[in-house]
């Protein structure tokens, strides 16, 4: 065991920073478009992944809690939360590459989910909290699609996704 360690730290210390780029220098690399997508994806990643999660809340809900009143069914709630993490998921997929219908079809879910999230909202809501706090998510839904549609379709970020040619 202790020939392993010796010969791995002095592989370790024959290396030079020129032989390969490091992390720190690949992101150093990276244009303001491309950070921009990153993040679109990040946030996406995170919106299919809390989805998918509400989806499956919601199934573990309604098989042990079968009878819970609620203005809305679990099955729905659960088919919407899986439905949603399915197609947040694909467009980080296809944002990571580049392609050009990942970045028409996240236009489209992003603006698509904001639609569904304020129709369950209207017809479903029923606390005084859910009335109080529109003025706030009125806010937040718009920084949300002002921040997916104006990276997007910035020219630099729209010539990330035409060099693909696909």
């Amino acid at each position: 065991m202790r020939s392993w360690n010796l010969e791995r730290s002095s592989a370790r210390s024959s290396l030079s920073p020129k032989e390969g780029p490091g992390i720190v220098q690949s992101l150093k690399q990276l244009t303001l478009p491309e950070i921009g997508v990153i993040l679109l994806i990040a946030i996406l990643l995170i919106l299919g992944m809390a989805n998918v999660g509400r989806a499956v809340l919601a199934l573990r809900y309604s098989t042990r809690l079968p009878d819970l009143p609620l203005t809305v069914s679990l099955d729905y709630l659960a088919a919407m939360g899986g439905f949603w993490g399915v197609v947040f998921i694909s467009c980080a997929i296809g944002l990571s590459l580049f392609r050009e219908w990942a970045r028409r079809s996240t236009l489209a879910a992003v603006t698509l989910y904001q639609i569904n999230v304020w129709a369950n909202r209207l017809l479903f809501s029923v606390s005084d909290y859910a009335h109080q706090t529109i003025p706030r998510d009125v806010v937040v839904t718009a920084t949300f699609l002002l921040l997916f549609w104006t990276l997007l379709h910035l020219p630099p970020a729209q010539r990330l996704f035409k060099r693909t040619g696909k």
